[in-house]
């Protein structure tokens, strides 16, 4: 399966490879260090990706496509969210320094440099992202039956098996039949009504088209296509309650009719006590819509808006969007009472086979009264390739594959002083893959700088031996708050007028550049 390697900071600081000069990119110096980073993760002999990347050849026979996908559409490697620009863990996308390196080298007829010298292939063979689980559940050996007009929901239950609640720290869906499996949810159910509609059905587990039957569940977390393990901040996290059941509902689109799935899901617990996280489809397409309903009628491109209006202070720290194969685009943004807008995420492409649960690589505060808003875009016209039907038919909200959907989940739990300075991931960009460095990127972040005091109130000193060009702050929305150009050791920095809460401080000099978060009480 296709591990998403973990990349982190609040947003995005281009790097500065274009301090340096450089027009000889290799594959052994400079290439197989981005795509074995970004692209072989999944095009590997083992993993979901139709061909593979694993050395000069294959990436020379494909290259005519890797321009076109990775440089000049930026499709790949596949991460859909754009917005708001870096915020999010796991965004191993391509960073405008990696594609013009790819550019150049490849309008350089693809030069391979010394493969003596080249990184060596990572090793991919690692199965699970989760490796050591506190506990599995194991659904039962399922053959989906013949779905001529519908597609099927069945819900699987598993009484509760611990003594004492847990929170859930981790967790990874792992479908046993991906041709079988169109999205997989887990719930946990306090009311006892999943058994009792688990007994009426004579076959294994219940059918549960749409919910699960009961609106007593709290969703726990879940997989669609492009999904991967789903991992909560430190000391947060999801209850699990020793006193009810875990009900697994697993989509199986009509298609699947006749394949086998056997799905399973493993999951990191602890007992020690978490700051609650709710897992919640805020917007969705029944109690938030404000020009439904739902409704696209053949031949025509409809956009449809959503809103609720928050009644206290929360913590975000994920979101994930859901919809079905005719929409093009989805977005989410908050408008503060002040007016203020708050990026929450863009997919501008929106790919069925792509969706995920998006962790922020930093919270989201958002106060009460606080209005939550969402869009898409639905083209039922024949030129929407995902349309499943030609000619195009009357679509209307529904729980089917060819019905559509318009919901946004959302990780919160309520607000604690001193959210705004958690960090949940901060490294800059994204990892490259064992040893691998950069041509001329060896000295990047290796600046002598110190920065007192911090936290800070009023004024931050630069101490330093480098002679600084710029130094910037970016909120936590990635937002240019302060830009300092020619900065001495010893120069005092006003930062009197920026809110209280983190910020990200970036100075670049002829030897380097240098990333720092700071504090501004």
């Amino acid at each position: 399966m296709c591990r998403i390697l973990v990349a982190v900071l609040a947003f995005s600081l281009t790097t500065s490879l274009s301090l340096f000069s450089q027009t000889n990119y290799t594959w052994a110096d400079d290439v197989a260090c981005i795509v074995y980073s970004h692209c072989t993760n999944c095009h590997n002999a083992e993993g979901v990706a139709p061909f593979t990347l694993e050395s000069y050849d294959d990436v020379a026979q494909r290259a005519n496509a890797i321009m076109f996908s990775a440089v000049v559409e930026q499709t790949m490697p596949p991460f859909p969210a754009k917005g708001p620009h870096n915020a999010f863990v796991g965004d191993y996308s391509l960073e405008q320094t990696e594609i013009d390196i790819l550019k150049e080298w490849l309008e350089n007829d693809l030069p391979t440099g010394d493969l003596s010298t080249a990184p060596a292939v990572p090793n991919f063979e690692q199965e699970f992202e989760i490796e050591n689980p506190d506990h599995i559940i194991e659904l039962p050996e399922f053959t989906v039956p013949n779905l001529p007009d519908d597609d099927l929901y069945r819900c699987f239950v598993f009484p509760a098996p611990f003594s004492e609640d847990l929170f859930v720290k981790g967790l990874e869906v792992i479908p046993g039949n991906t041709r079988a499996v169109h999205h997989v949810l887990m719930y946990f159910d306090p009311s006892g009504t999943s058994s009792s509609l688990d007994a009426q059905d004579p076959e294994i587990g219940y059918s549960c088209f749409g919910g699960i039957g009961t609106n007593d569940a709290q969703l726990i977390g879940g997989w669609a296509p492009g999904g991967s393990a789903q991992f909560f901040p430190d000391n947060m996290g999801v209850r699990l309650p020793s006193d009810g059941n875990i009900v697994v509902q697993v989509h199986y689109p009509s298609y699947a009719a006749g394949e086998v799935d056997q799905t399973s899901i493993r999951l990191n617990l602890t007992s020690e006590n978490q700051r609650e996280l709710y897992v919640v489809p805020i917007l969705n397409h029944f109690t938030s819509m404000i020009n439904g309903p739902l409704y696209i009628p053949a031949n025509t491109v409809k956009t449809f808006d959503q809103e609720f209006e928050l009644w206290g202070k929360m913590t975000m720290v994920g979101t994930a969007p859901h919809a079905h194969l005719i929409c093009t685009d989805m977005e989410s943004w908050a408008e503060a009472p002040n007016g203020d807008r708050i990026d929450l995420i863009n997919i501008p492409r929106w790919d069925f086979d792509w969706q995920k649960f998006y962790g922020y690589k930093r919270p989201i505060i958002l106060d009460g009264g606080t209005v939550i808003k969402g869009r898409a875009t639905y083209d039922n016209t024949v030129n929407n390739h995902h349309n499943p039907s030609f000619p195009p038919e009357d679509i209307w909200v529904g729980e089917a594959t060819t019905d559509e959907m318009m919901v946004f989940f959302y990780t919160f739990t309520p607000y604690q002083s001193g959210d705004e300075n958690l960090i949940f991931d901060d490294p800059e960009h994204h990892n490259h893959v064992g040893a691998c460095n950069l041509t001329n990127n060896d000295n990047l972040n290796d600046l002598s700088i110190h920065l007192s005091p911090n936290p800070s109130n009023d004024f931050f000193r630069i101490e330093t031996n480098d002679h600084i060009n710029t130094i910037r702050m970016y909120d936590v929305h990635g937002h240019l708050v302060l830009s300092r150009k020619n900065v001495h050791s010893g120069q005092l920095i006003d930062i009197q007028t920026l809110q209280s809460g983190s910020y990200v401080v970036h100075a670049e000099a002829e030897n380097g550049t240098f990333t720092k978060v700071m504090v501004k009480n």
